[in-house]
């Protein structure tokens, strides 16, 4: 952690000795790039990358507020899974940019090699950004890129034929209506059939209603013998005879 703490430092003291000695053109050709002032910022990038790999080799926690720095310490350990063993450290060159300058810095590897892109503000006292970029071949980056393809190509139809599935089942919607009306009218035709036979079978059983015959009542006979004869226009009975009465099954309105 002390061994950390002092790269930090060193470095720092390095990015001030460099803004000092390049205050005095600074205002002529701010973005030019001297030869000693590359050389210095080449340095100052490789010491930052060897100190980078230092604190990540020891596996001890490392505790720092510098947001560029953690950003710096993540994207390295994020590309140690394909760079393998670091076997160097070497600065490439600088381009002066519209914010300041970009240190590149190249990183060989046993499985890849890679390069740090490292940004400095114009004033060379501060990092603004760290990136560790690894270099695939060819043949590499044409492999990533068709199994993308093929990944975004098998979600594609993998939705579509989701969607052309759940489309495809509301199809079933009226047939299962149908089924549906279908089971209730055979329900309704067997309940009715039922009930009809039990009907039937309650009508069988019911005794047949005996035919009153009321012509042994002699009173009713003798009105109802009247009220024909007066129907007909007679004063007397003695044209008919009134032999059976039987009670009307009409009903009434």
């Amino acid at each position: 952690m002390k061994k950390w703490l002092l790269s930090l430092m060193m470095i720092l003291c390095v990015f001030s000795f460099t803004a000092c000695g390049s205050a005095a053109g600074e205002d002529a050709a701010e973005s030019e790039v001297t030869e000693e002032m590359e050389q210095k910022l080449l340095d100052a990038g490789v010491y930052t990358m060897q100190s980078i790999q230092s604190a990540v080799e020891s596996g001890k926690e490392i505790t720092i507020d510098d947001e560029v720095m953690v950003a710096g310490i993540d994207s390295w350990e994020s590309a140690l899974e394909d760079i393998g063993t670091v076997e160097g450290i070497t600065g490439d060159h600088v381009e002066a940019t519209d914010d300041g300058y970009s240190i590149y810095v190249n990183i060989d590897g046993t499985v890849h090699d890679a390069e740090a892109v490292m940004d400095v503000d114009k004033k060379m006292s501060a990092f603004t950004n760290i990136a560790v970029n690894v270099k695939y071949s060819f043949a590499e980056l044409m492999q990533q890129a068709g199994l993308n393809t093929l990944l975004g190509m098998g979600i594609t139809f993998a939705v579509l034929i989701i969607l052309i599935g759940v489309i495809s089942l509301f199809n079933l919607i009226p047939w299962f209506e149908e089924r549906r009306r279908n089971r209730a009218a055979a329900a309704a035709a067997v309940s009715r059939s039922i009930q009809k036979e039990a009907d039937e079978e309650t009508s069988y059983h019911l005794p047949a209603e005996e035919e009153e015959d009321l012509s042994d009542d002699m009173a009713l006979v003798a009105v109802i013998a009247a009220a024909i004869a007066a129907y007909e226009g007679q004063t007397t009975t003695d044209g008919f005879v009134v032999r059976s009465i039987r009670k009307s099954r009409r009903k009434r309105v």
